[in-house]
């Protein structure tokens, strides 16, 4: 029957998709990307239908999506991207899980409780407090240290396989932060025990340049912080979800990118995930070696998403 429905459509001009039945058209579709799926459906009635079934839906949405998910939707298309827009709090309210809208690959950021942060349980030197704009219960607010190092690990089967991914640090500044500003921090990630494949580079934490020379060493400063909320903005599907466009100095990847919901973000790191393989992934973040002391950094955590190469 298939056969004949593509014999049917097919003409001397070539191929009238429109002409496929609805099914059809939906199994076709179930083999492209969200992206895709949204650009297709102006093409005719049977398309529009078909690109918003359940059939298409749920080839885009991980195998696991009911266990992790606790939440329902009108339809498997709207669940999809609130779950691109809504991260859902996993891990004892230590991770989020949520999904690349272009591609439907599992996004996942670790909280700053789920970090290995030194000294981070010293209230001398961190503290943990409740910010509104977080997706987490606490964030970890730097409140002044010569000696930085955050570590985080996550296995590669909690990701999507046969995907490029990146790192980010997801942060904030304080208006009273200091040591930032002109020294640089080591930043990495990659496979364990692959210490070929890791390249590890020196990045900014803050988007001053270094222009004004050295500043004076601190040693002491209690900071406070304040934020507004900054709701997640809904993007259509011709429009990159990630953060907006970064200015001259963000696009060479070594200062901060501001992000759509309030953050900051600065790449660690890249690796490929492969199917079937099970390994450790290790991020970081140092400055152990200046010896200045530094302040005002607020830690949400570290999010693995699939690398935009666009």
């Amino acid at each position: 029957m298939a056969a004949a429905a593509v014999a049917e459509a097919t003409g001397r001009d070539g191929p009238d998709f429109s002409a496929l039945p609805e099914g059809c058209v939906a199994c076709i579709l179930s083999f492209t990307s969200p992206r895709d799926a949204c650009r297709l459906a102006p093409v005719s009635s049977v398309f529009r239908s078909a690109c918003g079934s359940d059939a298409v839906w749920a080839s885009f949405l991980p195998p696991e999506y009911r266990s992790m998910v606790c939440r329902s939707a009108p339809s498997l298309k709207e669940l999809f991207f609130s779950l691109c827009d809504d991260p859902v709090i996993v891990g004892d309210g230590k991770m989020s899980f949520s999904l690349d809208r272009h591609s439907g690959k599992k996004c996942i950021m670790l909280s700053a409780r789920a970090l290995s942060i030194t000294w981070g349980d010293t209230p001398r030197y961190w503290s943990w407090n409740r910010m509104p704009s977080s997706r987490f219960e606490e964030v970890a607010e730097l409140i002044s240290v010569c000696w930085l190092e955050i570590r985080g690990t996550i296995s590669s089967q909690m990701l999507s396989p046969g995907t490029r991914y990146a790192a980010y640090l997801v942060f904030k500044s304080t208006p009273a932060s200091y040591g930032f500003e002109f020294q640089s921090v080591e930043v990495g990630a990659g496979f364990a025990g692959d210490e070929a494949g890791k390249r590890e580079r020196s990045v900014y934490l803050s988007r001053e340049n270094n222009m004004r020379g050295p500043q004076p060493r601190r040693r002491f400063g209690r900071i406070g912080f304040h934020a507004l909320r900054t709701p997640f903005e809904l993007v259509n599907e011709d429009c990159d979800g990630g953060s907006p466009t970064p200015s001259p100095a963000e696009a060479n990847g070594d200062y901060p990118k501001e992000r759509r919901d309030g953050w900051s973000e600065i790449e660690l790191g890249e690796f490929f995930t492969k199917d079937g393989e099970d390994r450790e992934v290790e991020m970081s973040v140092l400055e152990t070696k200046g010896g200045n002391w530094k302040a005002g950094l607020v830690v949400e955590g570290i999010e693995i998403r699939p690398k935009d190469d666009k």
